[in-house]
């Protein structure tokens, strides 16, 4: 399990750093580099992931050749169990996607430090779950830390900011659905079929919001001519795009995977300490500057954690029945 977890880790911090890094760098000139277009279209970019998790899911399958239990589900099956996660996850990776844009990935890591308090709250509201009195001692402390980060950022946007906890929000609710159907006592579904069926479906979502808010642009950036003049950098930027995909596709089943293990609150905790390791990563590539009360912050933040680690989590239904 260490070997997913740390294999998710780096799968999860270089992600944030590709996106940003073709934001910033991946465009696409004419001839006289008088007329640059940089690709920064989050729905159309996570079309592409999703579209390389698919095809990363259909390699897997292959490798392991026919297998009489593999999953199989009817479109009823799919509707009913696939579509709202699909929604939810296209969604939220959308608005994280979009943070970008405005804020850098140290401070998007920042604010998402709060998803394991709303990952409790979303458990207990749709599995019904309950939680001890430590998870309670150790929210606030996480979400102090969060308050102190957001307070002395530098690079403050509030659009920026508004897509980031958005995300939070609903990657929280993501992770508590994606929790139930890896759960080994349902025997709904294994990580690798989840994301073969959850993939078309999210990438068909985005793709209807990038044509919305993104038009056709996407397309005509990637075109290797614009206005019958030739482009520059078109191959630069496909291979940034093929990159963020394979990322995009270790990440999405390392995720299920480790989801499968840890469960939706693990997850989210294990996130908040790959966070840190996504500042220091993000300063270091992009040189954006982080203050000594953040680093308290992230610090505190940690401490939350490793409460939680140590004394926190779900009371078994065994402990319940025993109090009433």
């Amino acid at each position: 399990m260490l070997l997913v977890v740390g294999i998710w880790f780096g799968f999860n911090i270089s992600m944030a750093s590709i996106t940003k890094w073709t934001y910033l760098y991946g465009k696409v000139c004419d001839f006289d580099g008088n007329d640059c277009h940089t690709f920064q279209f989050p729905f159309m970019m996570t079309v592409v992931h999703m579209l390389f998790s698919w095809t990363g899911c259909l390699f897997v399958f292959r490798a392991q050749g026919k297998k009489k239990d593999r999953v199989r589900l009817s479109l009823l099956q799919q509707v009913h169990k696939i579509v709202p996660l699909a929604l939810c996850f296209a969604i939220s990776v959308a608005m994280g996607n979009m943070s970008l844009k405005y804020i850098y990935p140290s401070f998007s890591q920042m604010l998402s430090s709060v998803s394991p308090l709303v990952t409790v709250v979303m458990a207990m509201a749709i599995r019904h779950k309950r939680y001890n009195a430590w998870t309670w001692i150790s929210m606030p402390v996480i979400c102090g830390g969060l308050l102190v980060c957001s307070t002395e950022e530098v690079n403050f946007d509030l659009t920026g900011a508004s897509f980031a906890v958005l995300a939070t929000v609903l990657r929280a609710t993501k992770s508590v659905m994606q929790e139930k159907l890896l759960d080994p006592k349902e025997k709904d579904m294994d990580f690798v079929s989840l994301l073969f069926y959850l993939a078309p479906w999210a990438g068909l979502f985005l793709l209807i919001m990038s044509f919305c808010f993104e038009g056709l642009e996407p397309l005509r950036t990637v075109c290797p001519w614009r206005n019958d003049v030739p482009t520059t950098d078109v191959l630069q930027l496909l291979a940034l795009l093929a990159c963020s995909g394979v990322n995009a596709c270790f990440l999405n089943l390392s995720g299920n995977l480790v989801t499968s293990y840890v469960g939706a609150v693990g997850l989210q905790i294990l996130g908040n300490l790959k966070s840190c390791m996504s500042i220091v990563v993000s300063v270091a590539i992009f040189r954006n500057p982080v203050t000594l009360l953040q680093c308290c912050g992230v610090i505190m933040c940690l401490f939350g954690v490793w409460l939680y680690s140590s004394w926190g989590g779900p009371i078994k239904k065994q402990e319940v029945a025993d109090k009433m």
